[in-house]
């Protein structure tokens, strides 16, 4: 497991990975950073199946510098850009769900596949959402999430029709009550993905 920092568009971003494989880019909430996924076990689950895990820090956050990028999902196009990456699988908690939201939308050919944890403003994109059909696409949500209503993962699986949706843990950062079923969870969607 490595802490790596890079350039992206004159901005020094930081970044733990972990593995080798097909890239699965895990993005945070707005309480938390790339160290939060590695002190879950997150990092180390995604390595152990056979895919390469990169923990990001968002401009402004973590070890990260600031920098200016006009919003978070055109930061993760340059930054797939930098790094050299035309398709990954995406992680996002929250704030990063919502990220990976929009970037998918608008790049759903960079797109193999999405987990979304908690993920809020999905609703305002229903209209856009069908074009992820047929991604392959992991929603799990605690079971009494107060900050991302069931409106937001309902939305996606009326657009996205295999979609899969699992209750894990209670709060809004279900990963940190039951990390162990977060992470047997996510390591089982990409085992699957893996196969195709």
């Amino acid at each position: 497991m490595n802490d790596k920092n890079m350039d992206v568009n004159g901005v020094k971003i930081h970044y733990i990975e972990a593995g080798e494989g097909k890239p699965v880019l895990l993005f945070h909430g707005s309480r938390f950073n790339a160290e939060t996924w590695k002190s879950t076990g997150t990092v180390e689950a995604i390595s152990n199946s056979g895919m390469k895990a990169i923990s990001v820090d968002f401009p402004g956050y973590g070890s990260s510098e600031e920098g200016k990028f006009n919003s978070l999902d055109v930061f993760m196009e340059d930054l797939m850009s930098s790094m050299g990456i035309e398709q990954a699988v995406l992680l996002g908690a929250s704030m990063g769900g919502n990220a990976v939201i929009d970037f998918a939308v608008n790049n759903p050919d960079m797109v193999a596949g999405l987990i979304l944890v908690g993920a809020v403003g999905i609703t305002p994109l229903s209209e856009r959402l069908k074009i992820l059909d047929g991604k392959p696409s992991l929603l799990i949500w605690g079971s009494q999430d107060r900050i991302s209503s069931a409106s937001n993962y309902r939305t996606y699986m009326k657009h996205v029709s295999n979609a899969t949706f699992m209750n894990i843990g209670k709060n809004h950062a279900c990963y940190l009550d039951d990390p162990e079923g977060f992470n047997r969870a996510v390591s089982e969607f990409l085992a699957n993905l893996n196969k195709k």
